[in-house]
């Protein structure tokens, strides 16, 4: 008999003591250990099982790594690898699934998913029962992001691990765990899964939507200097810094996303993919501004490379200058192989065509050539590198440029897309005066659209995913020195080998 599909699940709740006077509260490391029974006996300890879940969320084998500019980027080929004797790095940019060491960081990247919804699972195991404790808005704060999470996490190991989205067939894939437990979780299909994560997400908007402060206030007033001592326009320090939550409007984003991603599967999530998009790129705050904003040249200029106006979600990572500086510097792993020709470049000519970049905010002053000896055919990319004065010590998870990217993927007709390219153009600095081309301009669109998540998302873990979304099995020959062959026994990350033996498929 075959074994049943099951996924075994185990968790161990930290306690953590938190300090939550500045935005470093997702910074302070557990201290302790406490069973689940006495952790939910408090609103504190809810709040201190949540910030578990987000450090997890920016740990090494997450978006602290692996998810953001490590392990995902090498897969969609973003970098090269510096040392060429470095076995995993090689195996892992030729997608090889069955070398040992990309097996391990493959696993690592499940195993942290999974566990960051074995921590959410434990408070929306505890929280409806524990409602009584709670004061003022925690109780829809805490659940609604709990939620968010849970879902994030899984749409992470759907795009990774499920298969193609435009052919996903009906064979189970993936478990959705919404417990704790010790008893093994049914696979399912890739139509349900994706259902579950909605569900989840819809759950969320409805509980932020009257609660959350980043709807009641503005991102100035939530985001005082940490060394501010005076009064806040909350009275609860745990309200503050919500962009560095899975707020409101972060969950109206990741509904954008996940929609986008299942447009093959019909034209009705095309409608909510550009719905929710244009919810968040609609949302205007207390003094009536729009609460996110397009970034721009002046951003460069101002050492604002990761466009901070644009951050709906993000990260706090207190050593992020630190870890820019070694992964991405002089002596960083992290750079494309870019031979010198006549006027320097060579890979980045092509993905930022001469004629066309002079005024792109992803171009200017966000590349160049590293001058360690053995290195100088490598460039480097300074989006991460941070600014002496007021560094911004975040790592975006979402940003509003995909939302408009989204708009234009989902418009049903050339003028409309043409709009909403042409705005997001604008503000970028990228020259589009003629249009998509008027034979064939979904085509083009299409092509477009590739690119520009490439050159948007450079180093933010969107690459991979785009080209496993579009199916994409070449790139113009120019945009890689050895090339890119795309083709789903890349893009289907095989699961852990102990995860298929738990389900013997």
């Amino acid at each position: 008999m075959r074994k049943m599909n099951k996924l075994t699940i185990t968790i161990l709740i930290t306690g953590l003591g938190l300090l939550t006077g500045c935005n470093k509260w997702l910074d302070v490391k557990p201290e302790g250990q406490s069973t689940r029974e006495q952790m939910f006996q408090s609103q504190k300890g809810f709040r201190d099982a949540l910030t578990g879940a987000y450090l997890d969320l920016k740990s090494g084998d997450a978006y602290g790594n692996a998810l953001t500019w490590g392990t995902i980027e090498y897969l969609a080929r973003n970098w090269d690898v510096i040392a060429t004797s470095n076995t995993t790095l090689n195996n892992l940019v030729a997608a090889n699934y069955n070398d040992a060491g990309v097996k391990d960081r493959v696993a690592g990247i499940y195993a942290k998913e999974y566990k960051i919804i074995a921590d959410v699972n434990s408070i929306l195991e505890f929280i409806d029962g524990k409602k009584n404790i709670f004061e003022d808005d925690n109780y829809a704060l805490i659940k609604g992001e709990a939620l968010a999470l849970r879902a994030f996490a899984h749409f992470d190991v759907l795009r990774m691990f499920g298969p193609m989205p435009g052919n996903p067939g009906g064979i189970d894939v993936l478990p959705y765990v919404t417990e704790v437990s010790r008893n093994i979780v049914p696979l399912s299909n890739f139509d349900m899964f994706a259902a579950q994560v909605l569900r989840d997400l819809d759950q969320a908007e409805a509980l932020l939507k009257d609660v959350d402060p980043i709807t009641k206030f503005t991102i100035t007033e939530l985001n005082p200097d940490p060394n501010y001592t005076g009064e806040t326009v909350v009275r609860d320090n745990f309200y503050l810094y919500r962009q560095v939550r899975l707020n409101y409007y972060a969950v109206l984003a990741l509904k954008a996303r996940v929609y986008n991603w299942l447009v093959p599967r019909g034209d009705a999530n095309r409608a909510n993919a550009a719905k929710y998009a244009q919810m968040v790129i609609d949302a205007k705050d207390a003094a009536g501004l729009p609460v996110f904003t397009l970034g721009g040249l002046s951003d460069n200029q101002l050492g604002n490379y990761t466009m901070p106006s644009e951050q709906i979600a993000a990260l706090s990572v207190h050593d992020l200058k630190l870890q820019a500086e070694n992964n991405f510097d002089e002596k960083g792993q992290f750079a494309r192989y870019d031979f010198k020709i006549q006027d320097n470049f060579y890979y980045i000519n092509n993905l930022f065509p001469v004629g066309e970049r002079a005024t792109d905010t992803r171009w200017v002053g966000m590349w160049s050539y590293k001058t360690t000896s053995g290195q100088t055919d490598f460039v480097k990319y300074k989006k991460y590198i941070q600014k002496e004065t007021n560094p911004l010590l975040q790592i975006p998870l979402l940003r509003l440029s995909e939302m408009y990217l989204i708009l234009t993927e989902s418009a049903t007709s050339k003028a409309e897309a043409e709009n909403w390219y042409k705005f997001y153009c604008d503000k970028k600095g990228i020259p589009f005066t003629n249009g998509f081309s008027s034979g064939g301009w979904e085509a083009d669109r299409r092509n477009k659209m590739i690119r520009e998540y490439v050159r948007e998302f450079y180093a933010e873990g969107q690459t991979f995913f785009t080209y496993k979304r579009y199916n994409v099995t070449a790139l113009p020959a120019s945009w890689t020195y050895i090339g890119f062959t795309g083709s789903p026994a890349r893009y289907i990350v095989p699961k852990p080998d102990r995860e298929i033996s738990y389900h013997n498929n």
